[in-house]
C-alpha cells in the first residue's frame, strides 16, 4: 500500500464511533495507544533551566552519547555532555533512566496550519488563486492557525517542526518554518521565507519545455528588475513575466540565501533542474525524486538535496515509472544528501515509518534518523538552528519509550518544542478516551 495506517493492528473497536463527517480527516487515523498514567509536564514557572540527564542521546548526525545530559535554557540547547550536568543554578533535573532522546522530527513540504479539512475550501489558506503561474511573493505564514487540530496530532508523535509550503502554479510562493506549539499564535512561526516553492514537469502550459522556459524567464526578469527598477516604474521596459512583488521574492534565491524547492520526479526533469541551478547559480532542493536513483551521481555532483517518500514506490503517473523502495539507499550510497518525508500533511507523523521502510531496504539506521531531522533542515537552509542536539540549536526534543523510533511499537513519551514540554494530548486522544468505555453508550 502507498499510504499506511500506523495503528492497523492496534485500532480500538471504539474507532467505529469516530467515523463521523464532522471530524477532520486527521481524526480518522488511529490515536496513540492509551498507556495508563503518563508523565506530567514539568511546571515551567518553577525553574529557569532544565537538565535532561541519564539519556541515550542520538544527536542526529550519527553520533550517539550513552548516559549523556542536555541543558536547556530559553528554548535553546546550552550544553550537551557525556556525563551528568550538575551545579547549575535555578535548574531542575529530569532523570530519563537511559531512555532514547532524539532531535525533534521535521516534516517537509506540508500544509500544516493552513489546511484543516481537505474537502472544505473555507479551511484552505495554502494557495493564492490568480491566473499568473508566478506567485513567488505569496507568504502563507500570516495564515498559519496555531489552533489547528493537526498540530498536536503530529507533535505528540515527535514531529516538532514543519515546513509549510504553498501550493499551485509554477512558482507557488514562500515557505514558512513553524514550531509545532499548539495554541501559541505568537510564536508558532519561527521564520518566514526560508525558501521558495515551485513545481516542475507539466506545471506550466502543459509542457515541460514551457515550464523550464518560464522558470528561467522568471529569474532573468527578477535579475533585470532589480537592476532597472526606475526604468520599470517609468514604464520604460517591456512587460515582465510576473508582478514586481513576486519578482522581489526571488532575489534571496538569486543571492543563494535561500533554496528553490521544486517538486519533480522524472529523471529527465531532475537533470533539467540541475542544469537550471547551475546556469542561474542558485541552490535547488528537489521534492519527490522518485527516479532520483537513475541520476544519483549527477545529483551528488551538483550537491542537490532530495526529499523523498520511500513508500511512493508504485507509479502514480508516467513521471514515476521508475519508483522503487530502495531509492533512499541508492541515493545515499551515491553521496546525495537524502531527506525523508510523508507527503500527507494530516499524517506527517508517519515519517518514522517512512524512515523505517528506507532502513529495511538498505539505508543505515543513522542515515534514516538524519533523513528526518538534520537533512530536512539542510533542505530548507535551517540546519544552523535545527536538526541536531547541539549547543545553540533550538531545544525541540523527543524522548521515546523504546530503543528504535522506527519500530511501530515505539512511541514518543515526552516532547519538548522550543524548550516547552507538550501536554501529550490531541483531538484524537480525547476522542479515544471519550469512547473507550462502550458501555457508557449502551442503549
Amino acid at each position: 500500500m502507498k499510504r499506511m495506517n500506523r495503528m492497523t493492528h492496534k485500532i480500538l473497536p471504539a474507532l467505529v464511533l469516530l467515523l463521523s463527517p464532522l471530524l477532520v480527516p486527521a481524526a480518522l487515523e488511529a490515536a496513540p495507544p492509551s498507556r495508563g498514567a503518563q508523565a506530567e509536564p514539568l511546571p515551567a514557572a518553577v525553574f529557569d533551566k532544565l537538565i535532561l540527564s541519564n539519556a541515550k542521546i542520538e544527536v542526529g548526525d550519527g553520533t550517539v552519547i550513552e548516559g549523556g545530559s542536555i541543558l536547556i535554557e530559553d528554548g535553546k540547547i546550552v550544553r550537551v555532555e557525556a556525563t551528568t550536568i550538575t551545579n547549575v543554578a535555578k535548574s531542575v533535573t529530569l532523570d530519563l533512566q537511559g531512555k532514547l532522546i532524539t532531535p525533534g522530527l521535521i516534516a517537509a513540504d506540508t500544509t500544516i496550519g493552513v489546511v484543516e479539512i481537505g474537502a472544505e475550501d473555507s479551511t484552505h489558506d495554502d494557495a493564492r488563486h490568480d491566473p499568473n503561474p508566478i506567485k513567488a511573493g505569496y507568504d502563507p505564514a500570516p495564515a498559519v492557525n496555531a489552533d489547528s487540530t493537526l498540530i498536536s496530532i503530529q507533535a505528540i508523535e515527535g514531529v516538532t517542526t514543519a515546513a509549510v509550503a504553498p501550493q499551485g502554479g509554477l512558482i507557488s510562493g514562500e515557505v514558512a518554518w513553524i514550531d509545532l506549539l499548539p495554541g501559541d499564535h505568537a510564536n508558532i512561526v519561527a521564520a518566514s521565507g526560508v525558501s521558495v516553492a515551485a513545481n516542475f514537469g507539466r506545471a506550466y502550459a502543459g509542457s515541460r519545455a514551457a515550464s523550464l522556459a518560464q522558470l528561467r524567464q522568471a529569474f532573468e526578469d527578477a535579475k533585470w528588475y532589480r537592476d532597472n527598477q526606475r526604468n520599470y516604474e517609468r514604464n520604460q521596459s517591456r512587460e515582465l513575466v510576473a508582478h514586481p512583488l513576486d519578482l522581489r521574492a526571488l532575489w534571496p534565491v538569486l543571492d543563494r540565501k535561500i533554496p528553490l524547492v521544486v517538486r519533480a520526479d522524472r529523471a529527465s526533469d531532475l537533470l533539467a533542474l540541475i542544469e537550471l541551478g547551475e546556469s542561474l547559480s542558485i541552490s535547488i532542493t528537489i521534492l519527490g525524486a522518485s527516479e532520483g536513483w537513475k541520476v544519483a551521481s549527477e545529483l551528488a555532483a551538483a550537491k542537490v538535496i532530495v526529499v523523498i517518500q520511500p513508500t511512493e514506490n508504485l507509479p502514480g503517473s508516467f513521471d514515476t515509472l521508475g519508483a522503487r523502495l530502495d531509492n533512499a539507499k541508492l541515493l545515499d550510497d551515491a553521496g546525495v544528501t537524502v531527506a525523508i518525508a510523508h507527503f500527507d500533511s494530516h499524517n506527517a507523523r508517519n515519517v518514522t515509518q517512512e524512515a523505517g521502510i528506507a532502513v529495511a531496504n538498505g539505508l543505515s539506521h543513522a542515515a534514516g534518523l538524519r533523513a528526518i531531522t538534520l537533512n530536512v533542515a539542510k533542505a530548507y537552509g535551517m540546519d544552523s538552528e535545527y536538526g541536531t542536539i547541539a549547543p545553540g540549536k533550538v531545544a525541540s526534543l523527543v524522548v521515546w519509550d523504546g530503543p528504535d523510533p522506527f519500530e511501530l511499537s515505539t512511541w514518543a513519551e515526552r516532547v519538548w518544542v522550543r524548550g516547552h514540554e507538550l501536554d501529550m494530548t490531541s483531538r484524537q486522544t480525547q476522542l479515544r478516551d471519550r469512547y473507550m468505555d462502550l458501555e457508557a453508550f449502551a442503549p
